[in-house]
């Protein structure tokens, strides 16, 4: 039970914000901001959505090892790099879907005729 208690414990309620919590905030929306500037410039219109899918689960990825490896708690108050993955999964998932195989197979087509 004191395992329990040590490890459930609400933070008190006076505490000092740290910025280092919106440089995180601050790093994931870059990560989050720079493939879809690059996503706009650079890809064709029928193969966004393949690599739309390909690069959100790549940045869900970064965001959930992220927050494993800094120990946020999933259940946190506010907006965590939890939610940010699980955005960024749902994104995979629907632009996977709605994408179809037919643009998957011409993305590769191109990927691997590039010189």
């Amino acid at each position: 039970m004191a395992l329990w208690n040590t490890e459930r414990r609400s933070e008190p309620q006076f505490t000092l914000h740290v910025p280092a919590r919106y440089l995180d905030r601050a790093a994931l929306v870059a990560i989050g901001a720079i493939p879809a500037l690059l996503l706009v410039w650079l890809i064709p219109l029928p193969l966004v959505l393949p690599v739309l899918s390909i690069v959100s689960f790549l940045i869900a990825c970064i965001a959930a090892l992220f927050a494993h490896y800094c120990r946020i708690e999933r259940h946190a108050p506010g907006l965590t790099s939890w939610h940010i993955a699980a955005v960024f999964t749902l994104i995979w998932i629907g632009a996977g879907m709605i994408g179809g195989p037919k643009h998957i197979v011409q993305l590769f087509d191109q990927l691997t005729m590039a010189p």
